[in-house]
């Protein structure tokens, strides 16, 4: 079994002066392979966003993680950020638009 850090962006909600606010969260899987743990992220992510009354954007980002064993469905990560943008400009200009394309 290996261990998936799994990074999911979530539209969390609108301040006062209209930016809204969108978490960043990152929860470990314990999986057999990657399309399990993503299986597995996608089903945990559909459960936070209706227990919260959220909405997940549908990129799931997942790292296999190396070393000692974690704890699966563990919250690893999370921090709030906000922005003007929609939840689809806000993850394009956060995470698409300095993505890294190794040489070949």
């Amino acid at each position: 079994m290996a261990w998936f850090a799994v990074r999911t962006i979530y539209a969390f909600g609108v301040k006062d002066d209209g930016k809204n606010v969108y978490e960043e969260r990152i929860v470990a899987f314990e999986a057999d392979e990657w399309a399990q743990a993503m299986a597995k992220a996608r089903a945990e992510a559909d459960s936070y966003a209706l227990e919260q009354q959220l909405k997940a954007h549908p990129v799931l980002v997942a790292y296999e993680q190396d070393g000692d064993a974690l704890v699966d469905g563990y919250e690893l990560w999370s921090e709030l950020f906000e922005s003007p943008l929609d939840l689809g400009e806000f993850y394009a200009t956060r995470y698409s638009a300095f993505d890294y394309s190794p040489p070949r």
